[in-house]
C-alpha cells in the first residue's frame, strides 16, 4: 500500500516581544498541508486561545414559555414525513426524532433531536445512547429519501450560538439534493483521484493506526485527529466499509454515537461549550475509494460577546489557525476514549 506523505512547511516568525517590545524573539509555527485536499493549516505558538473557565450557560439554556422541539409542544410544531419517504410519520429512535425542516435549505432536509424530553442536554448529557439514536434515526430517514432516487447527503449540527445554532434545544439537520455541497463533493472526488493503490482512506487509518494522532477503533469506526484540521480541536471519524449514509447499520450509527459523545465529553474537560459535526455521504454513485467521514469541531463559547473563531483567515482564505496540534488533541480525547 503507498505510503501517504504529510508535508508540512517550518516558519520561523520574529516577532516584538510581548512583554518586552524592544526585544525581538523568533517564534516557530507550521503549515500542514493536507495529504487528500491540499488544504493548508497553520499550527501555531506562543497564542493559546483556550478558555480557562467555563461560562454560565443557566440564563441562555432555561426553558422557554415555548419550544417546537419538546415534548410537549413537537406533535403540534412538527410535520410528518410523506408516507413515500416513511411510514412512520415522525421517526423515532429512543429519547430521539428526525422531523420535516421548515427551513429550506436542500431539496429534501430534516431536522433530528437528541432527546424530546429535554429542552437542554449539556455536553455530558449526549450520551452514547442519545447520540447514537439520532444517528440511526438520521439515516433511517435517509435511505427512505434514496428510496426515491440516490443523491448527495450529509447529516451536520450546530450547537449552541456560536455554531451557528439558532434554536437552543440540541438538534442536527441532514441535507439532501442532486447537487450536494462544495467540501462532500471534493472529498469524493479527490478520493476517486487518488492515484494509490485502492481507497485512500484505508490507506490513511492504516498509516495513522498506533500513531500519535490515533485515537482509537470501534467497530467499523476508526477515529484521529487530521494532519492539517480545518478547526479548532477537530476529530474524525472514519467507518471502515461504507461509502454512504445508507450504509451506516445500527451498530455504526452506535459506534459513532460513542465516539461523538467522548469528543463532547473531552470538549467540556476543556471547558469548551459549542461544537459543529458534519457527516458526508458519498454521493448518487458512491465509490468504494471513498469512506463515509463524520468530522467534529469547537466554536467559540457562549458567553456574551464572544469573540469569533472564524477571522479573514478561515473565512476569506479558507485556512485554518489552530493553536492545539492534532497530536495533543488526539491525546485528550484518546484519555476518555472507554467504556
Amino acid at each position: 500500500m503507498a505510503a501517504i506523505e504529510f508535508v508540512k512547511h517550518d516558519i520561523t516568525a520574529r516577532v516584538p516581544e510581548l512583554t518586552n517590545p524592544t526585544s525581538i524573539v523568533e517564534v516557530p509555527l507550521e503549515v500542514r498541508v493536507d495529504p487528500l485536499t491540499g488544504h493548508t493549516s497553520r499550527i501555531i505558538t506562543g497564542s493559546k486561545l483556550a478558555p480557562q473557565t467555563r461560562p454560565d450557560l443557566s440564563e441562555l439554556t432555561a426553558t422557554p414559555p415555548f419550544c417546537p422541539f419538546c415534548a410537549d409542544k413537537i406533535e403540534m410544531a412538527t410535520g410528518s414525513f410523506d408516507p413515500s419517504i416513511t411510514d412512520e410519520g415522525r421517526i423515532r429512535r429512543g429519547s430521539a426524532a428526525v422531523v420535516p425542516n421548515v427551513m429550506a435549505y436542500s431539496e429534501f432536509s430534516s431536522v433530528g433531536l437528541y432527546d424530546t424530553e429535554s429542552h437542554f442536554l449539556d455536553l455530558p448529557e449526549l450520551t452514547p445512547k442519545r447520540v447514537g439514536d439520532l444517528l440511526e434515526a438520521f439515516t433511517v430517514y435517509t435511505k427512505g429519501v434514496h428510496g426515491l432516487r440516490p443523491m448527495w447527503s450529509s447529516v451536520n449540527a450546530n450547537y449552541l450560538p456560536p455554531s451557528g445554532s439558532s434554536l437552543i434545544h440540541p438538534h442536527g439537520q441532514s441535507a439532501h439534493d442532486d447537487i450536494g455541497t462544495t467540501v462532500q463533493r471534493n472529498l469524493v472526488n479527490l478520493s476517486q483521484q487518488w492515484a494509490g493503490p485502492g481507497s485512500y482512506w484505508d490507506a490513511l487509518v492504516g498509516q495513522e493506526e498506533a500513531g500519535e494522532r490515533w485515537i482509537g477503533r470501534r467497530g467499523r469506526v476508526s477515529v484521529l485527529t487530521p494532519w492539517a484540521p480545518i478547526g479548532f480541536h477537530e476529530v474524525w471519524a472514519v467507518v471502515d466499509g461504507a461509502h454512504d449514509i445508507t450504509e451506516l447499520t445500527p451498530d455504526d450509527c452506535a459506534d459513532l454515537g460513542f465516539t461523538l459523545s467522548k469528543v463532547f465529553q473531552t470538549y467540556f474537560s476543556l471547558n469548551l461549550t459549542a461544537f459543529n459535526w458534519a457527516m458526508y455521504g458519498g454521493g448518487p454513485s458512491p465509490s468504494d475509494r471513498y469512506s463515509l467521514l463524520l468530522r467534529v469541531v469547537s466554536r467559540s463559547n457562549a458567553e456574551p460577546m464572544y469573540r469569533s473563531d472564524v477571522t479573514y483567515f478561515e473565512k476569506l482564505h479558507s485556512e485554518a489557525m489552530i493553536d492545539l496540534a492534532p497530536e495533543g488533541m488526539a491525546a485528550e480525547v484518546r484519555a476518555n476514549f472507554t467504556d
